[in-house]
């Protein structure tokens, strides 16, 4: 098993305003799970087993502050080469989730469902792919400057790490014209696919709203949202689809513990070049 995804809806009792980006209240939440099942989890945000999404209303929309009575959802990704899944799964189901300070979540419902990412058909052609990445807030970063707009660039070189990071000691197929490669990352130059994706990529449109959050203790992100839509040429489809779908599953740049990165990836059309 490479990871669990956990969709959790939930209510509270009492009024929750965020002075700061949500985020934080969700990884403050997540960390106090993991921690009943012994697991401290590192304060280096990079080294977590898990990413999150920033907490949600019936809207899709982030939420700014927490309603009595009102749903709200949460998604948690864990990494199961990093975290013992099966120990943790439960404490996040429970109809209560507990907050050392005393406050309870009340959990309406859970769903868990496993990270599965396609055993894509690959072949000896090429294919151009039409797709599009729904941004929540969201932040890259490249030599130490960050970047606040959907970088083609940034976001294969994000979801390429972390494809190498769950696929740690993993044997994957990956059919390619008719041969399969065993264990993706130690057979295949990962770095070399990103960087051949990233030249034969280009972004057809976008529509983000570019600002800054506040992460506390002084910290402010220049972070954007919104949609893109991009066109890429490859003749590894197989690949590329493992790529969006970890995507999917995990996020993209900066801070995805603290909520940040959350993304949904659709294919709209894929072209075969004979």
């Amino acid at each position: 098993m490479i990871g669990l995804l956990i969709k959790i809806a939930f209510t509270v009792d009492w009024e929750v305003r965020f002075n700061t980006w949500c985020g934080r209240f969700v990884n403050r939440l997540i960390s106090e799970v993991l921690s009943g099942a012994g697991f401290n989890a590192p304060h280096t945000a990079r080294e977590k087993p898990f990413t999150a999404s920033p907490i949600l209303d019936f809207r899709g929309n982030v939420a700014s502050r927490l309603v009595p009575g009102e749903p709200y959802n949460v998604r948690v990704s864990l990494i199961c080469s990093e975290i013992d899944c099966s120990a943790v799964t439960s404490l996040f189901t429970r109809g209560e989730l507990k907050l050392s300070d005393g406050e309870v979540i009340k959990v309406v419902s859970a769903e868990v469902d496993e990270v599965r990412l396609g055993m894509y058909e690959g072949g000896d052609y090429g294919v151009v792919v039409r797709w599009r990445v729904r941004f929540w807030p969201t932040s890259f970063i490249f030599r130490s400057h960050y970047v606040a707009w959907p970088s083609p660039a940034r976001f294969f070189s994000s979801a390429g790490l972390t494809l190498a990071r769950v696929l740690r000691d993993v044997d994957l197929l990956v059919g390619r014209g008719g041969e399969s490669l065993v264990g993706v990352i130690g057979d295949v130059d990962l770095k070399g696919f990103v960087r051949d994706l990233v030249f034969n990529t280009e972004v057809l449109g976008m529509r983000v709203r570019r600002f800054v959050i506040n992460l506390g203790r002084g910290r402010r992100l220049p972070v954007f949202s919104g949609v893109a839509e991009y066109v890429t040429y490859t003749d590894r489809p197989g690949l590329f689809r493992l790529l969006l779908d970890v995507a999917n599953a995990y996020g993209v740049g900066k801070n995805r513990a603290l909520g940040l990165g959350y993304v949904s990836v659709d294919v709209l059309e894929q072209h075969i070049l004979r």
